[in-house]
């Protein structure tokens, strides 16, 4: 028996999941009959087509949300066998059964809307209104999201589990490239530039710690979302910080091969892929308190308090002034937790789910 896969976000997100669909599709190989980007059974031949559906897509979804009646006329997608979704706003598309597979990452868009797009939070609000009148198979990245999830929409699905998002091949291998205007040593962040990220925080608690006087950079490198204006704006003011924007694999490899530490004081995450590949390149971390991020690092992390710009700026200074044997050992200590998040285990996780289920 096999299953029809929904990778629609694969056609607009260029986020880790979008790794992590890839992953899954390719470790399920034979148990998947087709693999959907909105009405389309074929992934677009280029970029310009790719975002002509991306855009038919997203146009599909905000009229589905709003009952526009211009969709009427078309139908919800449904096949004879199950699906799985790899995001759950594709539900919206879909007429959902209890036998379907939906992927959350997290459900921040219901809880802290304001970190995301304008409409974001209506239209995953009704993606799992529809997911807790069905109750289908739900798998979480991380034992933090599922627990907020079944806080908001109770128990009763079909099943529960969390499967965590495993380590990307290659992360480590490859050419580096110099990010310009950037020496050793430095911090550095890696994540989407804006409000949920946190970076005007850390701008804040960096310029507190004195650390540029004492000759350290802090380089955040990443992509634009809501509130990045902001940060840019503190980051052009503030002595010492870089900001390169959005990185390739060969800048991001440079970026982690040579920085001292890393800082991640995001407000709300997902998983924090970040943290795993700092650890992977032997980087001690500094991540918010109480936080996913923390359970994703494990003992070894450094923590602060988010909403603190003294802690923060205490934990950079920990970060720059760490003495080589607690390096070793917190280096040690987050390699041996990378082991949850070993590929193969992670993907025959996956298959035995599909396999119980199809």
């Amino acid at each position: 028996m096999s299953i029809d896969v929904d990778f629609s976000l694969a056609l607009n997100d260029r986020t880790g999941k979008l790794f992590l669909g890839r992953d899954i599709i390719s470790s399920l190989g034979s148990r998947i009959a087709k693999v959907r980007y909105g009405r389309f059974q074929a992934y677009p031949h280029n970029d310009f087509m790719r975002r002509v559906v991306g855009r038919l897509t997203h146009t599909e979804t905000v009229a589905r949300v709003s009952g526009s009646p211009l969709v009427t006329w078309l139908p919800a997608i449904r096949h004879p066998r199950a699906t799985l979704h790899l995001d759950p706003l594709s539900v919206v598309r879909h007429r959902l059964e209890a036998r379907d597979i939906v992927l959350c990452h997290d459900v921040g868009p219901i809880t802290h809307p304001q970190y995301f797009a304008a409409g974001v939070g209506e239209m995953y609000r009704q993606a799992y209104d529809e997911i807790r009148r069905v109750k289908p198979h739900m798998v979480f990245v991380s034992k933090t999201s599922q627990r907020e999830f079944h806080r908001l929409y109770g128990e009763g699905f079909a099943s529960s589990e969390v499967i965590y998002i495993p380590t990307r091949l290659g992360i480590t291998e490859g050419e580096g490239r110099p990010v310009e205007g950037l020496d050793a040593p430095f911090l550095l962040t890696v994540g989407s530039i804006g409000d949920r990220k946190n970076q005007a925080a850390c701008i804040e608690a960096f310029a507190a710690s004195g650390l540029a006087q004492r000759g350290w950079r802090y380089a955040i490198a990443g992509g634009r979302e809501p509130g990045a204006d902001t940060a840019i704006q503190l980051a052009r003011q503030t002595p010492g910080v870089v900001m390169p924007g959005y990185t390739g694999d060969d800048e991001l490899r440079w970026l982690y091969r040579h920085a001292s530490g890393f800082v991640l004081m995001s407000l709300l995450e997902g998983f924090g892929m970040p943290v795993i590949e700092a650890i992977e390149h032997d980087l001690p971390c500094l991540v918010s308190r109480s936080s996913i991020l923390t359970e994703v690092g494990g003992e070894a992390m450094l923590d602060a308090d988010p909403l603190d710009r003294e802690s923060i700026a205490a934990g950079m200074r920990k970060l720059a002034e760490m003495q080589d044997n607690e390096r070793f050992r917190r280096i040690s200590q987050a390699r041996a937790h990378l082991l949850n998040f070993a590929r193969e285990p992670i993907f025959a996780s996956w298959r035995a789910l599909v396999e119980r289920i199809a």
